[in-house]
């Protein structure tokens, strides 16, 4: 992690009003507790995260954007949703783990899949 590197911001449900697209922001600062990003080298207007606290938004309300290192990150985590919640449906929502892999999700709906 470099100043210049680029980062991508997802809306939180709190900040889905404004749209649902997930933007390309640079990181501009970095010290020892917090990571300072912006749309373009340069900006003035910077959104702050936490990185002692899992790159959390620094902010005195609820948090508006979630930070992500790639753009595959947030493709996961999208595709992980959609998997369990094609499962839920399937076999339910009781005793569901709610921590398994995408490639545990990927082979467990390969299996119900194969017994339609």
């Amino acid at each position: 992690m470099q100043i210049g590197d680029k980062v991508y911001l997802k809306p939180t449900d709190r900040n889905s009003r404004r749209g649902k697209e997930v933007q390309e922001y640079i990181i501009s600062k970095i010290g020892r507790k917090y990571l300072e990003v912006v749309q373009q080298l340069g900006d003035t207007f910077s959104i702050k995260f936490d990185m002692e606290k899992e790159y959390q938004q620094v902010s005195n309300y609820s948090a508006d954007w979630e930070l992500y290192f790639s753009k595959q990150e947030i493709l996961d985590e999208q595709e992980s949703i959609r998997l369990s919640d094609d499962i839920r449906k399937e076999i339910g929502n009781y005793g569901f783990p709610k921590d398994l892999s995408l490639d545990q999700l990927k082979r467990i709906k390969a299996i119900i899949d194969e017994d339609k």
